[in-house]
């Protein structure tokens, strides 16, 4: 039975090939759709799954909860440093706590040996300082060595790809040598591992010995409210233990050692255990690498491959009820000699899990296709287990059978023999016309919610782009430095160098730009207040050029003075407003302490300007003009010359630094890089509108046939009274375009909630204009004339009295 029933199938569709073929089509592109987003969600679900222990690891987080509201004010992922020893101490609920420094920017000089050149290596990320409980606590393979020796002083580890970049083979590094450069320490390679894989936060590509940290940097203070997101506590749980038990043991932890009250701080410390399972998607408490999508998004991404997929069946649904007229003399046959309804049914599902099976094929192949363009988009690598695969396509050739085939089922088993024998089907019998409208209107919901979304995205985008910073941001080039204490030195004499090059206009050394993805946080006291302020200030250190060079407006004093010793500092318009002063003069002549640095005089005030990315509120701001925090120069570049000047600028440096790696990006360039995320977030909207916009023209075709069919008739009575071309194409266009309104009406206020919602994520964005809606809805409508502009034309110019003959 089944045999036959695929070979009439088979037959059915192959008298039909254009049907087939539309249907074929819009199912694979919504398949191809829900499989590349399944691929993503997948990945990003599936961080950390590999680790035998990863249900008793966790990350230990600090909190920062209000005095006044009780309300959390700041969520870090780091810990004091004092803070892993102490806990190793206090509870013995942990089988192993292991911390570590991230490092994140680094350059690796690897000595000349027997004859060997020597090397130079630039690494962007993945390098940190570790305890060997590190390796230990999660899942290594190691292919040379072990991290035992990482307890001893100058030691480190490093993943394959290091070792063989480096020295050719994993065997061939173990025991040499290399020094990461700006601390000129010697550091003995004690073993070699294999790279993480791609679904890991735990990506550390070269590990130095955390004993070596805290011995060769001033980071060593036991002060419980030095805090950093780079320095990070993982625990490990003993089997048994529970970690709600020791998570209500944490306040009595903070109280005891973080002393609080005795500081008068506005804000006191919380600690909580992150699940190492949560940390990939937390929107605050994300991996230090950062992370694509957060949980939200993820749900977000994972609706939307839903409603592709949905919007495709309906499709199938509205194509295979509107040519079901076609068949009604095979079912009629079939009803008088004997079929009953349920083998009427099944042979039309089997029908439909064929076209589902074709269209799971054509859309495994389109999604491998544009997988490797997706993996580039996204920067990463999307690991899916073959078994998880297999099971999702299993899971959509059963749903999408099922979704797209019931109803045309039920429809084309359920025609009254004797009216399908006459082809005298009436529009209910046929499935009518109110459900198919209901199928269309739901349809162009979803690709006008995805146009709305797009548009929004993009504006945004634009804002991000061509929003003035409040500091100059075109050619200005910002120079890596080296921090070695022999090479600062030669700081003035490179200065000397640069200023000397002609299409420099202005240099300065500063610690990072006005704008940066990280900032330094700090308490302060305000003209000798004894309590600290109930507020922390972002720290910007720069040496006298700073200010010209970025462009930075002062609004009310002056510039401090140079001088070996810092005693004067400016700061910004809304660190006047946080202390409700009455106006910028009021602030100067005042002083402020920081915990090193005592009773510095404010000289002035400069303009607000967006010291993080354009997402984040303006932070108070203190500017110290300091020549010792220093990790790059910044050269303003005469815009007329840059491409003469910038390979002098090279020469220079690398005259006076010979050995250091020259390492150079433009100051937009690495502020573009802040919105990068939401870039490529914007691409994804663009990519799906597009395919439901196109799925959804499919669906029109498929009314737009079904009344083709039905009104045969209609048509050749028009035509027979003399009704033109142009008036029966729009006969048909009126119907659509009334539906795709209907749809415009429900989309446009869900597009401007939901939208609204992701724009409260920017602290600058965008107003929702009117213009976006319209320009939803006539791209809408302009697209679904050009789909369906064949189907209806074609029928306008059909013969007239073909069509009243065959009434």
């Amino acid at each position: 039975m089944l045999y036959n029933h695929l070979k009439i199938a088979f037959r059915s569709l192959r008298r039909k090939l254009s049907f087939t073929l539309l249907n074929v089509a819009g199912l694979a592109v919504g398949i191809a759709a829900a499989l590349l987003i399944f691929a993503v969600v997948r990945h990003e679900l599936s961080f950390e799954d590999f680790q035998p222990n990863k249900d008793r690891i966790y990350r230990v987080a600090s909190l920062s909860i209000s005095r006044s509201n009780g309300e959390t004010v700041a969520k870090n992922g780091g810990v004091p440093l004092i803070l892993p020893p102490t806990f190793r101490n206090d509870f013995p609920q942990f089988e192993k706590v292991a911390a570590m420094w991230h490092l994140g920017q680094g350059q690796i000089y690897i000595p000349g040996k027997n004859g060997a050149p020597e090397k130079r290596f630039l690494e962007l990320d993945h390098m940190a300082w570790c305890e060997a409980g590190i390796f230990s606590m999660f899942d290594y393979k190691w292919l040379a060595g072990n991290a035992d020796g990482l307890s001893r002083p100058n030691t480190a580890v490093v993943a394959a790809s290091i070792a063989e970049k480096y020295f050719g083979s994993a065997q061939k590094a173990l025991g040499q040598t290399i020094q990461l450069f700006s601390f000129r320490i010697p550091f003995e390679i004690t073993g070699v591992y294999a790279d993480p894989p791609a679904n890991s936060d735990m990506g550390t590509r070269l590990a130095f010995s955390y004993p070596t940290f805290i011995s060769a940097t001033s980071y060593t203070s036991e002060e419980w409210k030095n805090l950093s997101g780079n320095s990070v506590c993982y625990v490990l749980l003993r089997k048994g233990a529970d970690a709600a038990a020791v998570t209500a043991q944490l306040p009595a932890f903070v109280k005891k050692y973080y002393n609080e009250d005795a500081r008068n701080t506005p804000n006191v410390t919380s600690l909580m255990l992150q699940p190492l399972s949560e940390i990939h998607t937390s929107k605050d408490l994300g991996p230090f690498e950062g992370n694509k999508f957060t949980s939200r998004e993820l749900v977000t991404l994972s609706m939307i491959g839903v409603f592709l997929l949905i919007v495709a069946c309906i499709n199938f649904i509205n194509l295979a009820t509107a040519l079901s007229v076609n068949r009604a003399r095979e079912i009629g046959v079939r009803k008088v000699l004997g079929s009953n309804r349920w083998q009427l049914m099944r042979q039309f599902l089997h029908e439909t899990a064929l076209i589902t099976a074709c269209s799971v094929l054509l859309g495994v192949v389109l999604a491998f296709a544009a997988m490797p363009e997706l993996e580039k988009l996204l920067g990463k690598t999307l690991l899916i287990p073959v078994w998880s695969m297999l099971g999702f396509l299993a899971l959509l050739l059963v749903a999408v059978t099922f979704l797209a085939g019931f109803y045309p089922a039920m429809i084309v088993s359920g025609f009254n023999p004797l009216a399908a024998l006459k082809n005298r089907l009436s529009r209910a019998a046929a499935g009518g016309v109110s459900m198919r409208r209901g199928l269309v209107v739901f349809q162009f919901v979803v690709a006008q919610l995805l146009v709305i979304g797009t548009l929004v995205a993009f504006q945004q985008m634009k804002l991000f782009r061509e929003k003035p910073m409040g500091f100059d941001t075109e050619a200005l080039l910002m120079v890596d430095l080296p921090s070695d204490s022999s090479m600062t030195v030669k700081y003035p004499h490179l200065r000397e160098r640069m200023q000397a090059i002609p299409g420099v206009e202005a240099t300065a050394f500063c610690m990072e730009a006005p704008s940066a993805s990280w900032y330094w946080g700090a308490d302060f006291f305000f003209n000798g207040k004894a309590e600290m302020e109930p507020f922390m200030v972002a720290r910007q250190f720069g040496d006298t050029g700073f200010i010209s060079t970025f462009g930075i407006r002062i609004m009310a004093g002056r510039r401090p003075f140079a001088g070996d010793t810092v005693r004067e500092v400016l700061v910004n318009e809304t660190f006047v407003k946080k202390m409700q002063l009455p106006n910028n003069e009021a602030v100067l002549g005042k002083r402020l302490s920081f915990h090193q640095q005592k009773n510095l005089e404010i000289v002035g005030v400069v303009k607000d300007y967006a010291n993080q990315s354009l997402r984040d509120a303006v932070l108070p701001v203190v500017i110290t003009l300091d020549n010792k925090t220093i990790n790059f120069m910044a050269l303003r570049l005469n815009t007329t010359a840059i491409q003469q000047t910038l390979p002098q600028i090279e020469r220079v440096f690398t005259s006076v630094y010979p050995t250091y790696l020259y390492d150079t990006r433009f100051l937009d360039q690495r502020i573009a890089r802040y919105y990068k995320a939401e870039a490529e977030t914007a691409l994804l909207f663009r990519i799906f509108a597009l395919l439901a916009i196109f799925i959804s023209c499919l669906g029109l075709y498929g009314l737009v046939s079904f009344m083709a069919v039905q009104k045969q008739k209609e048509v050749g009575i028009r035509k027979v009274l003399g009704a033109s071309v142009e008036s029966i194409v729009l006969l048909f266009s009126r119907e659509f375009t009334f539906l795709i309104g209907i749809a415009f009406l429900i989309a446009a206020p869900l597009g401007y909630f939901f939208m609204n919602k992701w724009l409260e994520g920017f602290h600058a964005h965008v107003t929702i204009g009117w213009g976006v809606f319209a320009l939803a809805v006539v791209f809408s409508v302009a697209i679904a004339w050009a789909s369906v502009g064949y189907k209806a034309i074609r029928a306008a110019l059909s013969n007239p009295v073909k069509n009243l003959r065959a009434e």
